[in-house]
C-alpha cells in the first residue's frame, strides 16, 4: 500500500509532464517546409501585362475585426489576443474592376471571437460587387467568400464569381452558408499553372491552407506589384519568421503544414518592392494606408 502509494505524485507529474508536451506540440510548433514553393515574378509580369491597359489603384475596405489567441496565429508567441481584421480588396481601372475576397456577412461574423462588423463597408462590399468584372478569391473559407455566400441576390452577382473548381470541391467550402442553389449557378474556373484574369490580375495556384488556395498578383500602371496571399500568412509576422500556425490548424482546419512553410519560405525571399498583403493583419494594413499603396474606402459606387 505504502509503495503505491509513493508511485502515485510520480504518476500524476508523468501525466502533467504528457500533456504539457502535448500542448506544446498542438499549439506550441510550427512545421518544417516539404520542397520548394516557387514564386516566378517574371512570369507572373509577362501574364499581368501586354493584354490592355493595367489597373489605376487598389482599394481596400475593413469590414470586421475579431481576434486570436497569439500562438494560434504564430506558433508559439503566447496566449495573449491576437487583432485581426475582415478585408475586402477592389483592383479599379476607369471603368471596371475586379473584386478580391468579399470578407464575411454580418451573421457569419457574429460566430467568430471578438467579432465586430462595419455595416457600411459591408454595404459598399456588396455593391462593389454587383459593378465587378471578375470576383475572385485567395480561397475558399468563409471569412473570404462569406459575401458572396450572403449575397441577398445571388443571381446579381453569379457571373461576376470566378471561384476554381479546387475552391468549390473543396470540403472546406461551408456549402450550407451560400443561399440555396446560389453555387449550383456558378462555372468554376480550371486553370494549370497561371491564370490572366484581367490585365495586371494573375493567379497562381498555392494549395496548403486549403485545397483551393491562390496567389493573387496585382500590378497596376504605375509598376507597383502586390501579391494577395490569403490565409498562407495570417499576418507579416508569419514570413518575416517563416513560422506558420501549429498543429492545430491541422486539426481544424486540415491544414497542409509542410506545404505552407514552403510557402512561407518562398515570400519570405520576395524582393521588398513587391507588396505582400496577409488578409488578416492590421498592423501592416495601417503601415500600407500610411505609405499610400492604397485608398481607403471602395468608392465610385
Amino acid at each position: 500500500m505504502r509503495t503505491g502509494r509513493r508511485r502515485w505524485p510520480w504518476i500524476l507529474l508523468g501525466v502533467v509532464v504528457l500533456l504539457v508536451v502535448a500542448g506544446y506540440a498542438v499549439v506550441g510548433t510550427a512545421a518544417a517546409p516539404r520542397g520548394e514553393y516557387v514564386i516566378d515574378l517574371s512570369a507572373l509580369h509577362a501574364a499581368a501585362v501586354g493584354k490592355g491597359a493595367l489597373p489605376d489603384r487598389i482599394e481596400v475596405e475593413r469590414i470586421g475585426d475579431f481576434a486570436f489567441p497569439r500562438t494560434l496565429v504564430v506558433a508559439g508567441d503566447g496566449l495573449h489576443l491576437h487583432h485581426m481584421v475582415l478585408l475586402a480588396h477592389r483592383v479599379v481601372w476607369p471603368d471596371h474592376s475586379v473584386v478580391i475576397d468579399t470578407a464575411m456577412g454580418p451573421a457569419a461574423a457574429k460566430k467568430m471571437p471578438g467579432s465586430h462588423m462595419d455595416t457600411a463597408a459591408y454595404d459598399r462590399l456588396e455593391a462593389a460587387m454587383k459593378k465587378a468584372t471578375a470576383i475572385v478569391f485567395t480561397h475558399e473559407h468563409v471569412d473570404h467568400v462569406g459575401g458572396v455566400a450572403s449575397a441577398a441576390d445571388p443571381s446579381a452577382i453569379a457571373k461576376q464569381v470566378m471561384m476554381t473548381r479546387e475552391q468549390l470541391d473543396s470540403p472546406r467550402l461551408e456549402r450550407p452558408d451560400f443561399q440555396p442553389g446560389a453555387l449550383e449557378h456558378l462555372q468554376p474556373l480550371s486553370y494549370e499553372g497561371l491564370y490572366t484574369v484581367a490585365p495586371g490580375v494573375v493567379l497562381q495556384k498555392a494549395p496548403g491552407h486549403s485545397p483551393g488556395s491562390q496567389l493573387i498578383y496585382v500590378e497596376l500602371a504605375s509598376g507597383q506589384r502586390f501579391l494577395f496571399v490569403g490565409d498562407i500568412a495570417w499576418t507579416k509576422d508569419n514570413i518575416a519568421l517563416r513560422r506558420g500556425r501549429p498543429y492545430i490548424a491541422k486539426m481544424l482546419m486540415g491544414e497542409d503544414r509542410e506545404g505552407v512553410a514552403a510557402q512561407l519560405t518562398a515570400l519570405s525571399k520576395l524582393p521588398d518592392d513587391v507588396h505582400v498583403i496577409a488578409a488578416h493583419d492590421p498592423v501592416a494594413l495601417e503601415k500600407d494606408l500610411a505609405a499610400g499603396l492604397y485608398h481607403q474606402g471602395f468608392t465610385g459606387l
